[in-house]
């Protein structure tokens, strides 16, 4: 019974994947999603002040991927939320690297569903690209780059824990923002066509939200789904952004376009805006 209710659900959150990006569901993009809250001038000057860029999808598409790379020499770093490659074969990791060497830009991944879609997380692309899951800081910023790309397993419970202490100890520490990234978003399946094998990977991505929030964190950013989407849940600004390069999910008026996020980080203020390739 429960199987047959967890395999009912992984069909409804396909609907509802779908329908969010039909046409005349309400599903407007956001061109700027605005500045963190409670922010007073004197606040902005006396903070650090950088941009990054985030993008998600790439898929071995390197005509688009390519701009993005020329955009992100002119910020501090780029982050790239998962599936930079098309199914995690050895080759396809090594023209990454070479692209992302030649490009001579700081970044920073998460592992997608597709760069482990032909070995486990731990072989190619650890190798490649190293730990799955880890933190880092720049400025008055953490960010906590999730690992959830394995369909059978998502959000498991060594990486929870992980991340509890890593957001508490951020917490603890007084930065100004908190970020996390991670390939899929929480609520979202991991393909269209609902195996059975993937409902262990969405039941345990709905732990997430209730970790960041807990946690402090102000912004999810996700891939996965090849547009542009954003929502909030239970405080958390969620930003999908999966169109650096892979086919598009949804229409142009849907989010459906090839583009990256420009965040820009002014002491305690936070702006963003959607840059359409």
């Amino acid at each position: 019974m429960k199987r047959h209710i967890v395999i009912t659900a992984i069909f409804m959150a396909v609907l509802l994947a779908l329908l969010a990006v039909a046409p005349g569901c309400g599903n407007g993009v956001t061109e700027s999603p605005g500045p963190s809250p409670a922010t007073t001038p004197s606040q902005v000057e006396s903070g650090p002040r950088f941009s990054f860029i985030v993008c998600g999808d790439p898929q071995n598409n390197y005509e688009v991927l390519n701009k993005i790379l020329e955009a992100a020499s002119s910020v501090e770093f780029l982050i790239i939320a998962g599936d930079m490659t098309g199914s995690g074969t050895a080759t396809e990791f090594a023209n990454f690297i070479g692209a992302m060497e030649r490009s001579g830009i700081r970044y920073y991944c998460v592992p997608g569903n597709h760069d482990v879609a032909t070995s486990p997380v731990d072989e190619n692309y650890r190798q490649y690209l190293g730990a799955p899951y880890q933190s880092f800081n720049y400025e008055n910023c953490h960010f906590a780059l999730i690992d959830n790309s394995t369909p059978d397993r998502g959000l498991y419970p060594a990486e929870c824990q992980w991340l509890k202490d890593d957001l508490e100890a951020a917490r603890d520490f007084g930065f100004d923002h908190i970020f996390a990234v991670c390939h899929v978003p929480p609520g979202y399946p991991y393909s269209l066509r609902p195996y059975p094998e993937h409902a262990t990977g969405m039941e345990a991505n709905e732990n997430l939200i209730p970790i960041l929030a807990e946690g402090g964190v102000e912004e999810l950013f996700c891939g996965h789904f090849h547009a542009y989407k954003q929502f909030e849940k239970d405080g958390v600004l969620v930003t999908i952004t999966g169109g650096a390069g892979a086919p598009l999910h949804a229409g142009a008026d849907y989010g459906g376009y090839f583009h990256y996020i420009l965040v820009e980080i002014a002491g305690k203020q936070r702006t963003q805006k959607v840059v359409r390739i």
